[in-house]
């Protein structure tokens, strides 16, 4: 019954915002039921979306902590082959490259708990720095604004103001840091800055809102800050996004439908492994799903539990799936 009552609401939706809805959950729960934003979805939405042929409004229910820079830009592409007005509608977090799909939506509906974030990225690359107290573990991500921060003292604080010491500054970083890895923090900066700039101007074509792009831009890739910085509907707004505050009756079917994909998936749970016993020595659940009225896809994430010698804890095998697609049968509007 938890698709059907899925899929009702989804309709519902439809029938106020006037659209076709498509929802788009990433578990933010930690590993190793996370997941991520990323470029296997293409395949998945071109299915759901082929099956409205063109219409003239789109909304994409968000929910999700981020994940590959590339995917907001490849998505809003597609998405607006098949219409003219590109919505989405945020329960809770749009974090990092969710914000970045929203910034290509020609409006963001937010409610009370909604919340974008900052789109600085961090990257993981061959060359960042070994985790000195684990070793065993991936090597440490490094962030665009620890970076930043790091020249940001320098000037402005130290007051390290002539060349000669800045590239001093730079020797000790380099002598830390890869320089290869600083290179890759830069591109993968520009790029963040070079798609969000992109996907405003698919819908900014004003001389006003174009304007208003580079400010809007240098506020989520570099004067947050911080990463888990969390921008509610109100300072969005301020902000220039163009943001949209849901109403009453569509405030509470959006908050409808995360719930039930908040209990389908145990959002933002976290995994105690005491919870697989002898009786029950195995979970499976969905990390990722994409629906719509005639289609639903799923990925699960499955854990199980191993023997162990005695007095040992037991072993966690994790086994990550396949998307999962099956048609939702049909309902009279």
């Amino acid at each position: 019954m938890a698709l059907k009552d899925r899929i009702q609401i989804i309709r519902e939706l439809e029938a106020v915002r006037g659209s076709r809805v498509i929802a788009y959950v990433t578990s933010d729960r930690p590993p190793p039921f996370q997941a991520q934003m990323a470029m296997d979805i293409i395949r998945r939405f071109y299915n759901h979306l082929s099956g409205f042929q063109k219409i003239e409004k789109i909304d994409v229910f968000l929910f999700s902590t981020g994940g590959d820079t590339m995917v907001p830009w490849r998505l809003a592409n597609l998405i607006r082959e098949y219409c003219q007005h590109f919505g989405v509608l945020i329960p809770y977090k749009a974090h990092s490259a969710a914000t970045m799909l929203a910034l290509g939506a020609n409006e963001i509906i937010m409610g009370p708990l909604s919340e974008l974030s900052p789109i600085d990225s961090s990257v993981q690359t061959p060359h960042n720095p070994p985790n000195a107290d684990q070793p065993n573990e991936p090597k440490i991500p490094i962030f665009v604004e620890d970076v930043m921060g790091f020249f940001n003292l320098a000037r402005e604080r130290i007051g390290i103001a002539d060349q000669d010491n800045l590239i001093t500054a730079f020797g000790h970083l380099t002598n830390r840091v890869h320089p290869l890895a600083i290179g890759a923090i830069y591109r993968s900066h520009a790029l963040t800055r070079l798609l969000a700039t992109k996907l405003l101007e698919m819908h900014y074509t004003d001389d006003v809102q174009k304007r208003a792009i580079g400010r809007i831009v240098d506020e989520l890739a570099e004067k947050l800050y911080y990463h888990s910085y969390t921008i509610s509907r109100v300072e969005a707004k301020k902000l220039g996004i163009p943001v949209v505050f849901s109403q009453p009756k569509l405030e509470q079917l959006i908050m409808r439908l995360y719930e039930q994909y908040e209990q389908e998936m145990q959002l933002g749970q976290p995994f105690n492994p005491a919870m697989l016993t002898a009786h029950t020595p195995e979970l499976n659940l969905p990390v990722a799903m994409i629906e719509s009225r005639a289609l639903s896809d799923e990925i699960y994430t499955t854990v199980k539990s191993q023997p162990a010698q005695p007095g040992q804890p037991a072993l966690l095998q994790v086994e990550a799936g396949q998307w999962r697609s099956q048609l939702v049968p049909e309902q009279e509007d």
